[in-house]
């Protein structure tokens, strides 16, 4: 019997490889002799790096840079080497990681400050490591600019109607009046860009970066529609100088409210393109030759609910699954609101957490109650085959 345990990370708690060792550990003590494949995953957000790194050849790098305040931080990128799956020098770039959420504390957050600005030294970097092919996930970030810092980063001016370059962030944004890409860095042009996000918002509006996903980022109501403002006016004065191409208006196009509205600012930059990030991770991890002759499935993640559907990974997997006729089963944290709807992919769900309990004991415990569950699950499947039997 082969297995293929194929979870996300448990945020805040377990690693995706944490999590499918948990998994693992608790069905061995029901079927010892089963065929187990891992594939940890992610989906664009924190943890991709780890996670391409686990099934690519390649090396994390670290590079200082700023923080989306100002602050020096060191932040980690890899460089994945050519090879004949993957002709290009390829460089994997979280921008969680010189512009995430998580290097601020609840207190520091400020969406009208925070600036992009390290995820395009790190964008710089990779491009005087000489990557041909770079993959920016795209989640887990602190600012709200539209990408203006990766602009600036690098050499794109934003000017003021006084012809000054403007500060950083997303408010700042308000007085745009011109962008100058003519100090842009050559080599942009020669950089192939895939950019793996796991939202459809758009980049302005009620469902857009600023009304969704600012008030985590720190936003007032106030603030909120200052931000919204602020990057339709940055869409408005980019596409007026035509400096973005293709048909559909800017504010609207599906995917460039993530990040803050990154997609905005590599736009103006990169010949970009833009994929589900669970379907690029499998992609690029060939997770449909490791699913083949596969007998069961088993995903999850921290919390499964009806976002699971927005291209989540247990959704991502288990629909690769499905075209192989491989049942899933998914474990999760918790299970939220509307589950039901994951049905149509899953054959079962189940959640870990033994009673109500508070948030610091649940994390504290989330290894031992995964691998307990898992346990549970495969002696269920086991009674199922004898009863059978």
């Amino acid at each position: 019997m082969k297995i293929v345990i194929a979870p996300d990370s448990f945020k805040e708690s377990l690693s995706a490889v944490s999590v499918a060792a948990c998994i693992e550990k608790g069905f061995r003590e029901i079927f010892p002799d089963a065929d187990y494949v891992t594939l940890p995953l992610a989906d664009g957000g924190e943890g991709t790096v780890d996670v391409l790194l686990q099934g690519l050849a390649g090396q994390k790098r670290t590079h200082q840079v700023q923080g989306p305040l100002g602050e020096q931080i060191n932040a980690e990128w890899a460089m994945l080497e050519a090879s004949d799956s993957n002709p290009n020098k390829t460089a994997l770039i979280e921008i969680a990681a010189a512009s995430g959420l998580d290097l601020l504390t609840p207190e520091q957050r400020d969406p009208l400050l925070a600036s992009s600005f390290g995820t395009g030294l790190l964008i710089l970097e990779a491009i005087e490591e000489g990557a041909q092919t770079i993959i920016i996930g795209l989640g887990g970030s602190a600012t709200n600019d539209g990408g203006a810092g990766i602009v600036q980063a690098l050499g794109g001016r934003l000017l003021d109607n006084k012809g000054h370059e403007l500060n950083r962030g997303g408010a700042a944004l308000s007085k745009l009046a011109s962008i100058d890409l003519t100090g842009l860095d050559t080599r942009c042009a020669d950089v192939e860009l895939i950019v793996a996000c796991d939202v459809d918002n758009p980049l302005c509006g009620e469902n857009g970066a600023s009304y969704i996903f600012g008030p985590q980022k720190g936003a007032t109501p106030e603030q909120v529609l200052l931000l919204d403002k602020a990057i339709a006016n940055f869409a408005q004065i980019a596409e007026s100088q035509g400096c973005v191409g293709g048909d559909d208006p800017v504010h609207k196009r599906a995917g460039y409210g993530a990040a803050g509205g990154a997609p905005m600012g590599l736009g103006l930059l990169f010949d970009m393109q833009m994929k589900p990030g669970i379907e690029m991770v499998l992609d690029v991890l060939q997770a449909d030759e490791v699913l083949k002759d596969a007998d069961l499935v088993i995903t999850g993640e921290g919390q499964m609910d009806n976002q699971t559907l927005q291209g989540k990974t247990p959704y991502g997997i288990a629909k690769r699954a499905s075209l192989q006729g491989i049942p899933t089963i998914g474990v999760a944290g918790s299970l939220g609101s509307e589950v039901e709807a994951l049905y149509g992919e899953m054959s079962s769900l189940f959640g870990t957490v033994r009673s109500p309990q508070p948030l610091n004991q649940v994390l504290q415990e989330a290894d031992s109650n995964l691998t307990r569950t898992a346990r549970n699950i495969a002696a269920t499947l086991k009674l199922g085959q004898e009863i059978i039997e």
